[in-house]
């Protein structure tokens, strides 16, 4: 839980650095003196809140795996569980 705040932290500084400089490098080359800062400002700060929000989602799965499909066409496949009817203790009755 530890490595998960420490990332969460990480991915809010990150995105507001590379935002905040991103706008100071856009206001000079421009000259658009505090527009170019705002405006990347508010870019970071949604890139850093949909980064936290995607790294929060996951917690709990482990790599490669997605959550279950909880969809109508759910079901299917290989590791699916027999129906009632198709299991071992009907047989004809």
């Amino acid at each position: 839980m530890l490595g998960v705040a420490f990332r969460v932290g990480a991915e809010l500084v990150a995105a507001m650095v590379v935002g905040v400089g991103g706008g100071l490098v856009i206001d000079r080359w421009l000259g658009t003196s505090p527009w170019g800062l705002i405006v990347m400002f508010v870019l970071g700060s949604a890139a850093a809140m949909l980064n936290v929000y995607r790294a929060v989602n996951g917690m709990g799965y482990a790599v490669g795996y997605r959550r279950p499909d909880t969809g109508a066409n759910s079901g299917g496949g290989t590791n699916s569980t027999p129906n009632k009817d198709e299991g071992e203790g009907n047989r004809g009755h």
